[in-house]
This record gives structure tokens, C-alpha cells and sequence, in this order.
């Protein structure tokens, strides 16, 4: 949001405003974990002042030593309790951690790739668990930036774009991973190939000769489900088969990870298996995949003879359900290797960064259930 001076004191000068609010926003760290400042035309258009305003608003923090120009890097806030990087030793060694379903099978193996990084790094956490409320979530990043040095997070939001937290971050340099695909993330990201390993679980169902298929992936605008779902469909296309006709797409609002067997058990409950001639399903986790399988075992037919399901993710349970699932396989530690990895490393730069989605290659692992 745009900052807007109030001229309510006739006495001081425009400039001489800029710089009291620019000293209180540097005192705040507002200004990320190195304090590199936007450049000048950025703070005119931010503060809606000439440049010559904002020129001798900068001035007058230079001659306070509050800010430094460092040629070819710009402007950056001198911030002091530091190490040379505007924070004290503890806040300095520190990452802060959003992640939503800490305990869920899904994200628990992610955060044992952090956790063990972070050991080896000599890096510590301030763990927070989002609630699915964009409120709460936007209080939280303010706690993190700070509280520490750079940030790594999921988030129920389907997109970024416009979000102030994360433009925010961007202008304040801030470095933040994000530990999964999103749409218009204006930063770095972490995530499986979901488009690959959705072509995988077609090419899987498709190798056992069967003719009518159902997808069920999550809401539309939620980049993860859109992923999946092209995949599979364009790996169905590609095979001659007709998708109008012979695949069955399902979406869902679906909850968390606590909720997502049941979920998948109300859709195998519920579904006219029979009458529809679905024979090859592809599920958005393994979760579901398994209540689905429950639902679909207690109505008598035969997996994978009546019903193949392949799911995603490779969760621990996979392997110990009535019929054992064949999945996709996330290299859930890996992600948060990288992410981690990265993420130090763009703290230890004072340089910017562009926006990039680091996709890691998924893998098919068979078992009974396809």
C-alpha cells in the first residue's frame, strides 16, 4: 500500500516527513534481514512525492548514518544490535517456518528435510501453524519478518498475486521459499513435478488395458490440482483416449489432511461405480485414495480387479493398507533439503532474486491397488 504523508504540520517540509517515517520503518526492520531499501523512484512513487523529495529525504538519513549507499548493491538501512546483517545473533541464526498440518503425513516429511538441513546449517526454527484464514495468515508473516532473517511457508491462498504480505516481501528483499506450487508467486518455490507424476499414474492405469477413468483432484485455481489434472488428462489424450467421453472429472473443496480419508471414503460410498463403468482412478493423495479404497472394498468388488486406484504423495500407509497403494512418489525430505539450502543462501546474498519454480522428478512406485 501506497504511504501517504499527512501535511498536517505546515512547519515541516515534505522531505523532512519522508524521513521521519522512512527512520521509523528502518527502526522497525522494515526494510528485510539485510535492509536494502527500494531505489528512489520506488520510494517516490510508494510515498506519491517527487524524486527530488525523496532525495533529500535521504540525504538527511545519510548524514544521520542511518542509511549507506553501497555502489552497484543501493541503498541499504544501517541497522544496528547486529552482525553486519541488521539483526542480533540469535534473530540472525533464525528462519521462520508457516506450515499447516505439521502433523499431517504429507508435510511431516517435508519439515524432516528442514529439520535435519537446518541441524546441519546451524539454523534455527520459529515454527507457526497457519490456521485457513488469510487474516491470521498475513498476521503471521508480519511476526516472522520481524522475528527473522527468511522464511519458508505454505498457504491455503490458490494465488499471491496482489497479496501485500508477499509483495511486501519482495520489495523488502526478504527471502522466503515457498514449499509448494502456487500461483503468481513472485518469489522461489519447491515442489514435485505434479504434471509429471500425474502423466505417470495415467500410464500406469492405461498399461492394464482399462477403458473408463475418473480424476478427482481439488477446487479449480489451486495451481497443485491443475497440475495433476492436465497431466493426467493430456497423458489419456495422447493415448487415443477420448476424455469427454471416457473420463470422469471430479473437484472437490476439500479440507486438510485430518479430513481427506473421509473425504475419499464418502466419494467411494456415494459414486455409481457400476453405472458409470469406472475402472481407473487417479486420486489427489493417497489419502483420499484410501478412503476411497475402504468405501469401494466394503461394497464387494475386487482391487484392482473391479477398481484400480493409483493416488499421490507415497505417505508411509501406503504400503500398509488392505490392498497396498500404488502411488507417486513426492521426495517429500528433499524438498525441504533444497528449500532449506536455498533459502540460506539467499540470505547470505545481498543481491535480489527472480522468481522460479524448482520442480523435483516424481517416481511410480507399484503396488496391488494398480
Amino acid at each position: 500500500m501506497d504511504k501517504i504523508i499527512e501535511l498536517d504540520d505546515p512547519a515541516t517540509n515534505l522531505y523532512e516527513q519522508v524521513a521521519d517515517d522512512l527512520k521509523v520503518r528502518i527502526n522497525r526492520y522494515e526494510f528485510g534481514s539485510h535492509g536494502r531499501m527500494p531505489n528512489f523512484k520506488q520510494l517516490a512513487k510508494s510515498y506519491n512525492v517527487s524524486i527530488s523529495t525523496i532525495k533529500k529525504a535521504m540525504q538527511i538519513l545519510t548524514d544521520e548514518k542511518m542509511v549507506v549507499a553501497r555502489v552497484g548493491k543501493g541503498t541499504f538501512a544501517n541497522l544496528k544490535n547486529g552482525n553486519g546483517n541488521g539483526r542480533s545473533a540469535e534473530t540472525g541464526n533464525q528462519i521462520g517456518l508457516m506450515i499447516r498440518d505439521i502433523d499431517g503425513p504429507y508435510f511431516s516429511g517435508i519439515y524432516e528435510g528442514l529439520r535435519d538441513t537446518a541441524q546441519t546449517l546451524k539454523k534455527q526454527f520459529l515454527l507457526t501453524v497457519s490456521l485457513d484464514d488469510f487474516h491470521h495468515e498475513e498476521s503471521v508473516f508480519k511476526t516472522l519478518v520481524e522475528q527473522t532473517r527468511g522464511i519458508l511457508a505454505t498457504t491455503r491462498r490458490k494465488s499471491l498475486f496482489g497479496i501485500a504480505t508477499f509483495n511486501r516481501l519482495v520489495e523488502l528483499n526478504f527471502p522466503y521459499v515457498m514449499l509448494h506450487d502456487v500461483y503468481d508467486n513472485p518469489g522461489y518455490s519447491v515442489d514435485v513435478d505434479n504434471y509429471e507424476g500425474a502423466r505417470l499414474a495415467a500410464g500406469q492405469l492405461l498399461a492394464r488395458k482399462l477403458k473408463k477413468f475418473c480424476v478427482v483432484v481439488g477446487e479449480t485455481g489451486y495451481r497443485t490440482d491443475d497440475m495433476r489434472l492436465k497431466g493426467f488428462v493430456d497423458a489419456l489424450r495422447d493415448a487415443g483416449v477420448n476424455v469427454d467421453e471416457d473420463c470422469l472429472i471430479l473437484r472437490y473443496s476439500f479440507g486438510t489432511e485430518v479430513t481427506a480419508f473421509d473425504e475419499g471414503y464418502k466419494i467411494g460410498k456415494t459414486l455409481d461405480l457400476k453405472g458409470l463403468g469406472l475402472q481407473g482412478f487417479f486420486m489427489f493423495n493417497d489419502l483420499i485414495a484410501m478412503g476411497f479404497q475402504k468405501a469401494v472394498l466394503e461394497r464387494g468388488l475386487a482391487m484392482p480387479e473391479d477398481i484400480a486406484v493409483v493416488g499421490f504423495d507415497n505417505i508411509d500407509r501406503c504400503s500398509e493398507a488392505r490392498v497396498p497403494l500404488t502411488t507417486i512418489n513426492v521426495p517429500r525430505k528433499l524438498i525441504g533439503e533444497k528449500a532449506m539450502k536455498l533459502l540460506v543462501e539467499m540470505m547470505n546474498t545481498d543481491a535480489g532474486w527472480n522468481s522460479e519454480r524448482i520442480l523435483l522428478e516424481p517416481k511410480l512406485i507399484k503396488r496391488q491397488s494398480a
